[in-house]
């Protein structure tokens, strides 16, 4: 039977000519539709949404991974694939290539890349070829489904014959017409892409042929002027009732009558018919209307979407799903040139996509919340996440105070071991079991701390790369207008330094993007006060974050934004920029850009170390005020201090005496809220010696 079934296979044919049935025309009409709109690349209904997926696309970014018979993954960034795809060519870059691929897969559901190889036989160069200069073929008789591609570029010369394996070609599916090409996107919208064309070139026809006078000036009841006498009447008419005379009275010496005349600008509407093409093309990409900025979009937001779940929505739909068949694709077509692709595939990270942060957040929560849970090991969790794994991470968490009870019988709790007496002047210290359940509450929180951090960090990266760029935008006109350079000297410079910097920040508006700042902490606050009232259920605590406690840990974060001098910080990087350009004897253009990025990075070498270091510090102080307030709101007024755990201090001696003590909820804040930077304070609520 095997034998029979491999006999059947081996005879199959794969004609790529479209069967009885399939023509070039559209059903139901004799005219070609497919024909008359060309390429499509003169339509703005189609090239619109396909720039708005080239735009979007490069925020994603391909990636390799290695997974091994352990399971660990391991992120390749120096594979020889990506650094090929990043320099194709000398003549352009890795965005260039996949914005042509982009379009071409979108208008024609193919895109191609040809390989030319180096001496020793791999990939040295990719170059994206227009899908209308590549065909593939097959054997004549149909035996063979693919046996070459045919690359015409024209020009005179010759087509050229291309091994399979010098091709890359992404394809959309499978066209039934001929399996070897992908089947366009928008093939099935030709008659909707050729409405708009015509609609545009009905209305301008209009515009370009159809001009008219403004009004007809006749003699009454048919009498005749001579040629002269209408000439004069007209250059008059024009002198005497144009630029500032319109509005003046008419006389005319004998009977005549004046009409107005012109062309109905309603019989140019088009919307409608305007409006389905857009729909309908948009629809084909996965990409809703109104993302593009289409008018048919826009007025289906009222329906409730926002813009935000539309971008969403165009991601998911629209992009993602391209992405992952390119990606399948060159682990097809191209990985395997770079030697042994075992447990190697390619994929794309979408964790700089600002559209789909909100996902990642909710990927991280449910991740978690089943970590937490003990349902799946710290190793799965971090793996999911992207995170680098080792063994070391095969381990579950189980909640400190969940106890294993058959069936019937009643939890027996150990006896805690007792506690010396506290000396005179010393507080109080808990009592072991206390310790333990405080324990686990905190690696609770240490496992939330550093997606926590991460997210705070990429938010404030982003904000510090925006107040840079509006810096340069501030500085950049002003500079040039006052020629700043390296000729100033002495106590000129200094009165020209500030008077230039005094106008720089009152350009830039240092106010508006404190506020912005404060709004980052308090978000960022009652995010962390979500995740501690989560990890707080392991007390027995609610999970549940009561509004006034929300209202008071974003108060809280709004007075931590304060302590970094936006304003200070803001001037001083403008006197260090103007001084160390100067001295370099750079011009207004150079001055701009070193002092965006003086105002990105501020005190920091970087905006990225900026941003790393505020993450860490403030989330680690979000998470023990929202201890604090929390374990207050559930009527908790002492805590024990957990100190020295993490820290190199560790064998200072006044660390371990507070380590274990108890203090009271306004002590506990007071310490909070003195502890530097890279202290390693936490907290967790005490009930009492005899809970």
């Amino acid at each position: 039977m095997f034998k029979a079934f491999k006999k059947a296979l081996s005879a199959m044919r794969h004609s790529p000519q479209a069967p009885i049935g399939f023509q070039q025309m559209l059903a139901r009409t004799r005219f070609d539709y497919r024909k008359a709109i060309g390429d499509g690349l003169d339509s703005s209904v189609v090239t619109a949404p396909i720039q708005w997926i080239q735009r979007a696309a490069p925020e994603a970014n391909l990636t390799v991974r290695r997974r091994d018979n352990a399971g660990k993954v391991t992120q390749l960034d120096d594979h020889p694939m990506l650094s090929l795809i990043a320099r194709p060519n000398a003549f352009y870059g890795d965005l260039t290539l996949w914005t042509a691929s982009l379009m071409s897969y979108c208008l024609a559901g193919n895109a191609y890349w040809i390989k030319l190889r180096n001496g020793i036989g791999r990939p040295g160069e990719l170059w994206y070829v227009p899908h209308w200069l590549m065909e593939p073929k097959g054997s004549a008789d149909g035996t063979d489904f693919l046996t070459h591609y045919l690359y015409s570029p024209g020009g005179g010369h010759e087509p050229i014959r291309l091994d399979p394996a010098d091709v890359i070609h992404f394809r959309q599916g499978m066209d039934p017409r001929n399996p070897r090409l992908g089947l366009s996107p928008i093939d099935g919208v030709v008659r909707e892409i050729f409405m708009d064309l015509e609609s545009s070139n009905f209305v301008a026809s209009l515009l370009r042929n159809m001009g008219v006078p403004g009004v007809v000036i006749s003699p009454k009841n048919g009498g005749v002027v001579s040629a002269e006498d209408v000439e004069a009447t007209k250059t008059w008419f024009a002198q005497a009732f144009s630029g500032d005379r319109r509005g003046g009275p008419l006389v005319m010496g004998a009977p005549t009558d004046v009409s107005p005349y012109g062309f109905n600008p309603q019989q140019m509407n088009m919307g409608e018919a305007r409006d389905i093409a857009e729909e309908r093309i948009c629809a084909c990409l996965g990409i809703p209307a109104a993302v593009v900025g289409f008018g048919s979009g826009l007025q289906s937001t009222k329906v409730g979407a926002t813009m935000e779940e539309m971008v969403k929505l165009a991601w998911r739909n629209g992009v993602l799903p391209i992405l992952r068949v390119m990606a399948d694709e060159l682990d097809r077509s191209l990985l395997p040139d770079f030697g042994n692709t075992a447990g190697i595939k390619s994929g794309w990270d979408v964790s700089d996509v600002l559209a789909l942060q909100d996902d990642l957040d909710k990927k991280a929560s449910r991740v978690k919340s089943l970590t937490d849970g003990g349902i799946i090991q710290v190793y799965e969790a971090r793996e999911d996440m992207g995170y680098e794994v080792d063994d070391s991470h095969r381990i579950y968490l189980r909640p400190a105070m969940s106890l294993e009870v058959p069936a019937g019988a009643q939890p027996r709790l150990p006896d805690p071991a007792p506690q010396p007496a506290p000396a005179k002047g010393e507080k109080a210290r808990a009592p072991i079991a206390a310790r333990r359940s405080g324990a686990a509450y905190l690696r609770a929180l240490q496992a939330q701390e550093a997606p926590l951090s991460k997210a705070f960090e990429q938010t404030l990266k982003r904000f510090f790369k925006t107040f840079g760029k509006d810096a340069r935008a501030a500085a950049g006109p002003l500079l040039e207008a006052e020629d700043i350079g390296p000729k100033a000297k002495g106590g000129a410079e200094e009165k020209a330094d500030d008077l230039i910097i005094a106008q720089i920040l009152d350009r830039l508006g240092i106010a508006a993007h404190r506020t912005t700042f404060q709004r980052l902490y308090e978000a960022h606050f009652v995010e962390t006060a979500k995740a501690v009232s989560d990890a707080a259920q392991l007390l027995g605590i609610s999970g549940s974050l009561p509004d006034p406690v929300a209202r008071a840990i974003a108060a809280a974060g709004g007075r931590r934004s304060g302590l970094v001098d936006l304003t200070t910080q803001a001037r001083e990087g403008l006197f260090d920029a103007l001084a160390e350009g100067r001295a370099a004897g750079e011009g207004a253009a150079q001055l701009a850009e070193r002092i965006g990025a003086h105002i990105e990075s501020g005190p920091w070498g970087s905006s990225e170390i900026r941003a790393r270091t505020i993450a860490r510090t403030e989330t680690k102080y979000a998470q023990n005020v929202s201890t604090i307030e929390r374990a207050r709101a559930a009527a908790v007024e002492r805590f024990i201090v957990f100190d020295g755990r993490l820290g190199p201090d560790r064998s200072d001696p006044d660390h371990i005496a507070r380590d274990g003590s108890i203090v009271t909820a306004d002590e506990a804040s007071q310490m909070a809220s003195d502890e530097h930077p890279n202290g390693t304070l936490s907290f967790a609520p005490y009930f009492g010696d005899d809970d």
